[in-house]
């Protein structure tokens, strides 16, 4: 099943939450390339900031401040203009993950260990870049390699047959990475790398943690190894929202998943 890409303007985002405190920090313009909010650099204005719950904007001087319980990512909306660092596999460090208490230990697949607390002030940085009003985005749709021999079918016959020029801005998955096999997350990431671009990943049912109890620890290891599930950027004159459309448990039976989004998605 395909997770389900957005385009759309509006921004709210409603979940419950518990244990509530406070995150504040800065979102910044890293002119020296450091990764560290120095003196003379500047905070960035109106930039979206989200909890996975709530969205706050930026005041002038880039500080925004959201409320965080025990489970939350916080992550930047990317402004137009702007872009992260990128780790090793070329995806966006545009989050942190909270979770003092961890990912539970169930089940057959690691989930995120237990966070520290969180620092005094939680920034990101930005870089600025040019982005054309017309540009081109590789997606690819339900890689799904169940095995170590089917994702080197998939690197040979897709990944690396695959050309992209300078109109290409970046890459989606659009879910389904792998089949089942999660631990085949890391090499396939490993894999994209060859593309070269940006790349932001989609959940899918066959990327999901079937020992989850609830909907929302199904996402464990999908948060260990890509981030968030829910999240959004804007590129040039277009604004991305990604969304996991998969509940499961299937809320009405208890049994298999069903295809929807809850309501705090749907406000978001």
């Amino acid at each position: 099943m395909l997770k389900q890409l957005f385009l759309t303007a509006g921004l709210a985002y409603c979940l419950a939450a518990t244990a509530q405190s406070n995150v504040t920090g800065y979102v910044y313009i890293d002119k020296n390339n450091n990764g560290q909010l120095d003196k003379k650099e500047t905070g960035l204005g109106g930039v979206a900031v989200s909890n996975g719950k709530d969205i706050a904007l930026t005041d002038k001087n880039g500080l925004y401040q959201l409320p965080v319980g025990n489970d939350n990512i916080i992550f930047v909306i990317k402004p137009t203009g702007y872009q992260f660092k990128r780790n090793t596999y070329n995806l966006s460090e545009f989050y942190y993950i909270h979770k003092p208490q961890g990912s539970p230990q169930t089940s057959k697949y690691k989930g995120v260990a237990a966070t520290p607390a969180l620092p005094k002030s939680l920034n990101f940085a930005l870089y600025q870049q040019a982005e054309p009003v017309d540009f081109s985005v590789l997606v690819f749709g339900d890689p799904q390699p169940y095995n170590e021999q089917e994702l080197g079918y998939f690197a040979k016959s897709i990944v690396d047959d695959v050309r992209t020029g300078g109109h290409v801005k970046f890459g989606i998955s659009l879910g389904d990475i792998v089949g089942d096999n999660l631990d085949l997350h890391l090499p396939y990431k490993e894999i994209m790398t060859r593309l070269k671009l940006p790349w932001y990943n989609v959940m899918g049912n066959h990327d999901m943690n079937y020992e989850a109890t609830t909907d929302s620890l199904s996402d464990e290891t999908f948060e260990r190894n890509f981030g968030p599930a829910n999240y959004s950027w804007n590129y040039s004159n277009t604004h991305f929202i990604i969304l996991d459309n998969i509940l499961y448990p299937d809320p009405r039976d208890g049994k298999g998943y069903w295809g929807g989004l809850r309501p705090d998605q749907i406000e978001f």
